[in-house]
């Protein structure tokens, strides 16, 4: 690994641990073990290394070779799979989700690149469910995957407190994140 990926590497460890706001150049040398001058010579600054390692963290969330051991699953079981992936990921680094779809809550013109990524990622899903389920229409197929994405792992991505007032909802309870998961899929499909 590269000084320069060791760094982006840490900068997104750092974003996990200490939220994007206690994020510092500091921190994440320590984390990367080199000095604030090396982060400098790669970088210029600490926006831009920020806006680097979201850019990479961003194109791993929603890389849908992460989900390659669904495919040929009937539909609804790959939808299930890949949902419940993504739900997982959300749970598991909650810090690096909000800084991630952070954009989605400050993008006024719709284009910021969280945006860009979650739709080029429901395009690719849209296209499996049309070829399975032809007669369902593409805007249907469209409103169904942002209905499962929101309930999934947009929301609870973002605000993880509100599932708390539901105990019935654990979804970091496997058994019960995948229930609940497969009833959305299965209503909604």
């Amino acid at each position: 690994m590269t000084t320069e990926e060791k760094i982006i590497m840490a900068a997104i460890n750092c974003i996990e641990k200490y939220g994007i706001d206690k994020t510092t150049i500091r921190r994440i040398g320590q984390e990367a073990g080199v000095n604030s001058a090396a982060i400098s010579y790669y970088f210029r600054s600490k926006d831009t290394l920020i806006r680097r390692a979201l850019e990479i963290a961003l194109d791993n969330a929603f890389d849908m070779e992460n989900f390659k051991d669904s495919i040929g699953l009937p539909i609804n079981e790959r939808l299930v799979s890949v949902m419940e992936g993504m739900t997982v990921g959300s749970i598991k680094f909650p810090n690096l989700t909000r800084a991630l779809i952070s954009g989605l809550l400050t993008s006024t013109d719709g284009d910021a690149p969280v945006v860009r990524k979650l739709h080029g990622f429901l395009d690719k899903l849209q296209d499996e469910i049309i070829e399975a389920r032809p007669e369902k229409s593409r805007a249907e197929i469209k409103r169904i995957l942002m209905q499962l994405s929101c309930a999934t792992f947009l929301f609870p991505g973002i605000y993880q407190q509100f599932f708390k007032g539901f105990p019935e909802i654990d979804l970091t309870d496997d058994a019960t994140r995948s229930e609940y998961i497969r009833e959305l899929v299965n209503k909604l499909l």
